[in-house]
């Protein structure tokens, strides 16, 4: 994790080049298509956020940067989505991993295993769920679609939670005036 704080007009022209880039991401619009053939394919997402075809590791990254790009999530269940069909597939915790989040003046920007970035805030908000009988921290990336924290993001954000706070729970941080939980005691 890179904290990078000031008041400085570079760190400020850094944060405003961010949320640039990251407006324009490559997000297809997933949500407006509604292809008439509805399949399966035989792809899987495991909780470390590996994808999988056919029971072999997808191993090109381009390709699962592609999937990741066409995936929604809709009634309990996750699809790989074209304009002309919507395939099923099987993710057995959530498809995303946030890998690294990084401090810019007062707002948190985190990136998945996809390299896709966001800002906390109301929109990609942060919720604890219990994930092997420990309650993570969890981010909407967006369509409903969520990646969980992975450890050493948790450690840090753990950390400066308790560096910041004169309580020992519930641990926050903010990110540009949005509040969120990082832990919480059983």
């Amino acid at each position: 994790m890179r904290l990078l704080k000031g008041n400085n007009s570079f760190v400020m022209n850094d944060l405003d080049a961010l949320e640039k880039q990251i407006s324009q991401q490559s997000i297809r619009p997933v949500d407006q298509w509604r292809p008439a053939h509805v399949g399966d394919i035989d792809i899987f997402i495991d909780a470390q956020g590996h994808w999988f075809h056919e029971g072999d590791l997808i191993q090109r990254q381009p390709l699962v940067k592609l999937f990741a790009s066409i995936l929604w999530y809709e009634q309990g269940q996750h699809y790989l989505v074209t304009p002309v069909e919507k395939l099923a597939i099987k993710v057995s915790d959530a498809p995303y991993i946030i890998q690294q989040a990084d401090l810019i003046e007062d707002a948190w920007v985190v990136t998945t295993n996809t390299g896709e970035q966001v800002i906390l805030d109301v929109e990609h908000a942060v919720e604890l769920r219990l994930y092997k009988d420990q309650w993570l921290p969890y981010i909407n990336v967006r369509f409903d679609l969520w990646a969980r924290v992975n450890r050493s993001v948790y450690y840090q954000w753990v950390t400066l939670a308790m560096d910041e706070s004169e309580q020992p729970m519930p641990l926050v941080l903010r990110s540009q005036g949005y509040e969120f939980q990082v832990a919480k005691e059983d």
